[in-house]
């Protein structure tokens, strides 16, 4: 797994509420991540577990934070079901269980802008955290098995350096709360929600209180270069 990658969710530093090192600084989330050697995706989603062939988005390179793209469908290649590694979810589970504070300001990356000033804070909580992978004889069972077109494309991307497949995902749940300053507004409750609800997709559902929750996202990837 590569560590030196920079770790960051939604482009966003999140400050961990309860992390706090030797030296007294505060232990962020984007530190946690990147210590345990893991490439961040620039929005946690469901999109590109383990089996998956991808590669970056048009000018995007991979560099941190990830965006990719898949070269194949995921629905038509045949990927078996992911390992869950005990050992790893182990380590990474007792590193990512627990809350962050996400200062308000940064929710200007989804478009609230001038309702910020109505937003105090968010926390992050992440809990259910597990490390899924598939076998390098898995990951090559897949590319076997592809169609005339994926392979085609694959081949293609892999003669630039550009193709690559997931063989380690770190996969959680999460749920955003909201603090609001008093005398904020519902509009504005409403608008953070839906904002965050857009920003990840189908993947998260918003309830009636001041909470985002989301399901089995990724979090952070190992990409094999085919």
């Amino acid at each position: 797994m590569r560590s030196t990658i920079f770790a960051c969710m939604c482009g966003l530093v999140l400050v961990s509420c309860n992390g706090v090192n030797d030296a007294g600084k505060n232990v962020g989330l984007s530190n946690i991540v990147v210590s345990l050697g893991y490439d961040p995706l620039a929005l946690p989603s469901t999109a590109y577990g383990p089996g998956s062939l991808v590669t970056s988005v048009k000018g995007s390179g991979l560099r941190p934070p990830l965006r990719l793209t898949y070269l194949c469908r995921p629905d038509f290649a045949k990927t078996p079901s992911p390992i869950v590694d005990p050992a790893a979810s182990s380590v990474v589970s007792s590193a990512l269980n627990r809350s962050f504070q996400l200062d308000a300001s940064a929710l200007g990356q989804f478009g609230l802008g001038a309702h910020l000033n109505s937003i105090r804070s968010v926390k992050v909580t992440l809990n259910n955290v597990t490390v899924e992978q598939l076998a390098y004889d898995d990951l090559k069972a897949v590319r076997s098995e592809l169609g005339p077109k994926c392979k085609e494309l694959v081949d293609e991307f892999s003669q630039k350096s550009l193709a690559y497949q997931t063989q380690q995902a770190i996969r959680a749940d999460v749920v955003y709360s909201f603090e609001l300053k008093s005398g904020a507004s519902s509009e504005v409750k409403g608008l953070a929600i839906q904002a965050l609800t857009s920003a990840f997709g189908g993947s998260v559902q918003a309830d009636h209180g001041s909470t985002v929750t989301g399901k089995g996202l990724f979090y952070g990837l190992v990409l094999t270069k085919v």
